[in-house]
Parts: C-alpha cells; structure tokens; sequence
C-alpha cells in the first residue's frame, strides 16, 4: 500500500492508496525445487585442522587449515572451497547427500544402485 501523509500542525492526515502486489511464479519443476532444497539442507563437507607454521611470531604459529573431508571432491578453488560429496554408485536422478548417499528425487525409488522411476 501507498500512503500519503501531511503534517498539520500536530495531527498527521494520512491517506492510504490501494495498490496491487505483483507475484512471481516459480519456474522450477519440482523436481528442480527439491534438488535445490536437497543441496540446501546437505552437511558443508570441510573439515579443519590445526597446523604449526614457523613464524618469528610465536602467537601466529598456529594456523587453522580448512580441506574437504574423505569422501568429498573440492568444486570450488584453493581460496573458496565448494566441497561435493562424491557418491560411487550411479545417482542419476537423485542427489548425492554424503558420501555413497543417494537419495532419489521425487517419484523415483533407489533399486539396484540406480534411482528408477516409479511406473503407473
């Protein structure tokens, strides 16, 4: 809603236009929007460690490196990691959770170490 307001003296007169909201509608299938969420809710896969560095500072000898964890595949750079959990069976139409974790997409079922579509 718009409002228009004057100041009179003390008393504020305000006038309230109506307006119409704009909604957008997804694009996403389904299936888009769950992967999307799947991706979301998964863990980062980095992991750290302390490393000692030898430095004339002795407060800056300690340095905290981050890696991607066994199991997951850095897709991202040196700077900025992007770690992707690497599922070693097929995980076609589903999305690899954690390591060797596939969980299938909407209206398909996980069978022989592929996600198959659920028949009529």
């Amino acid at each position: 809603m718009i409002s228009r307001c004057k100041l009179i003296g003390l008393l504020i007169i305000c006038l309230t236009l109506p307006t119409h909201g704009q909604f957008w509608k997804s694009s996403l299938t389904e299936s888009q929007n769950w992967q999307r969420e799947a991706i979301a809710s998964r863990g980062s896969g980095i992991c750290y460690k302390t490393q000692i560095a030898q430095t004339l500072n002795p407060d800056l000898r300690q340095r905290t490196i981050s890696y991607c964890c066994d199991g997951y595949l850095n897709r991202g750079s040196s700077r900025v990691l992007k770690c992707e959990p690497i599922c070693q069976e097929d995980c076609t139409n589903g999305v690899c959770l954690e390591p060797n974790v596939c969980e299938c997409a909407p209206g398909y079922y996980r069978t022989e170490a592929h996600c198959r579509k659920y028949e009529d």
